[in-house]
């Protein structure tokens, strides 16, 4: 009886063994599969699409404000903000934005910034042509930079939303 018991107690270990090393690989594969996910549906501004060359006709008939929020991770050490807090454009119109970022640090930094949209429906229908979110940004101590993003509203935005909110937060991903 002792020896059917212990076998039965090994199984279990093993199979209790087994399912924590696949949870270890399941938790692996979150982070890229949230990035796929991201750059397919366009979540959280992820997205490997070229818009440089997207066109639409513009929609005079309608105007859209976007605002713009930004914000910096805690212990970041960067100042951070737009140089405007909103600008209105016609669904189809390019429009730049212009954002002013200060390392307040005597070190070196590496900061890299995250897009996102709100209301997060709105997300598939602002076109981030060019973003200096799209690469890690490094600054010098005490280097000031003036950066800019190019967006674009389609006309395919339903017309109940007259404000969307564009969001920028710099993390330090410096190692």
């Amino acid at each position: 009886m002792s020896t059917d018991l212990e076998r039965k107690n090994k199984k279990t270990v093993r199979i209790l063994l087994v399912l924590v090393f696949l949870m270890f690989l399941f938790a692996a594969a979150l982070i890229p599969l949230y990035d796929i996910l991201c750059e397919i549906t366009g979540i959280n501004g992820k997205t490997k699409k070229d818009f440089s060359s997207l066109t639409y006709e513009v929609d005079l008939d309608r105007v859209v404000t976007l605002e713009f929020v930004t914000t910096v991770s805690a212990q970041t050490g960067l100042a951070f903000k737009a140089d405007q807090y909103e600008i209105k454009l016609h669904p189809g119109e390019k429009v730049t934005a212009r954002y002013t970022a200060k390392n307040r640090t005597n070190k070196r930094l590496i900061a890299k910034a995250n897009p996102s949209f709100t209301p997060g429906i709105t997300a598939g229908y602002v076109k981030n042509i060019e973003c200096f979110c799209f690469s890690n940004q490094i600054f010098e101590p005490g280097e000031t930079k003036h950066l800019e993003v190019q967006l674009m509203v389609s006309p395919d935005l339903a017309i109940g939303f007259k404000r969307i909110s564009f969001g920028l937060t710099f993390f330090d991903i410096t190692h």
